[in-house]
């Protein structure tokens, strides 16, 4: 792991803390909508050649974190695969702290903890069960309602939930949102669901320009050319989809840059035009 990428919107410093990648043995590739022109994968392949791996269309899941220093409050936006071994991502092992070493940031630095979602590979640095305390011991952590009572409220609450969420709430750290909050001086949790019914997506602004941490709504590059496919993974597809083609209309339209968990490594970048057709531009 080289040092760490580091990325200003105005006054608000981005820090990209990458938690590791893995190849993805399997993957329910995306389906054009009946009438539309098949899916160009190997273009998809040459335009952003860290995102798949093989021949076909088999996903390379990077695992961003981002760390936002402004106004004096150090936010770290969430919280990757964790320990592991993740057997989804090939039994991997986060690196989060070792990207948190190189770029000397400490975990009692800060301030807030934004969890875009209630997922394991989103959550699992959240808690440190060795030592049976938040890892992120300063901080409070921030989570959607809607996402608190969709996978606490289950009959058989998931079992990362229950190891790293549910603690959170029992060590009177976590905060529930409710609709869009700004939580710190241009710092916005958009409501963006459909991947999850919570999902959140981040705005930053600062000094006219703007950045959206897009989390799950942006898995892959290849939704900014073509937000209208559907995402298996999403919790509610159809939604999923209304809500990724407004989010990527709306960053388009604002002019602003754009992050996102599972892009390659940093994972941000901006959208532009290429013959008429999106496209994501890495920075």
């Amino acid at each position: 792991m080289t040092g760490p990428a580091i990325l200003e919107i105005g006054d608000v410093r981005l820090t990209a803390l990458p938690d590791g990648a893995a190849d993805i043995p399997t993957w329910p590739a995306p389906e054009p909508t009946a009438g539309a022109a098949p899916i160009d994968w190997a273009g998809y392949h040459r335009a952003f050649p860290e995102g798949f791996h093989g021949e076909a269309h088999l996903w390379r899941i990077h695992n961003n974190c981002y760390c936002l220093d402004t106004g004096g409050l150090r936010i770290l936006v969430d919280c990757g695969v964790g320990v592991g071994p993740y057997p989804r991502y090939g039994n991997l092992r986060g690196e989060l702290p070792v990207a948190m070493g190189l770029a000397g940031i400490d975990a009692g630095s800060f301030d807030i903890v934004f969890l875009t979602h209630a997922h394991p590979d989103h959550a699992g640095w959240t808690f440190d069960e060795e030592l049976q305390r938040p890892r992120f011991g300063n901080a409070r952590y921030l989570l959607h309602r809607r996402d608190w009572e969709h996978f606490g409220g289950r009959e058989t609450v998931p079992p990362y939930f229950r190891r790293f969420i549910q603690p959170l709430q029992e060590a009177g750290v976590l905060e529930l949102i409710d609709g869009e909050t700004e939580f710190a001086p241009g710092i916005t949790a958009m409501e963006t669901p459909g991947h999850t019914p919570g999902h959140m997506s981040l705005l930053v602004q600062s000094r006219g320009q703007g950045l959206v941490i897009a989390g799950d709504v942006l898995n892959s590059p290849m939704f900014v050319t073509e937000p209208e496919l559907p995402f298996g993974s999403d919790a509610d597809i159809a939604r999923g989809v209304a809500t990724r083609v407004a989010l990527v209309d709306r960053i388009e339209a604002e002019g602003w840059r754009v992050a996102a968990e599972h892009f390659p490594a940093p994972g941000w970048g901006k959208v532009v035009r290429v013959e008429g057709r999106r496209w994501f531009r890495a920075l």
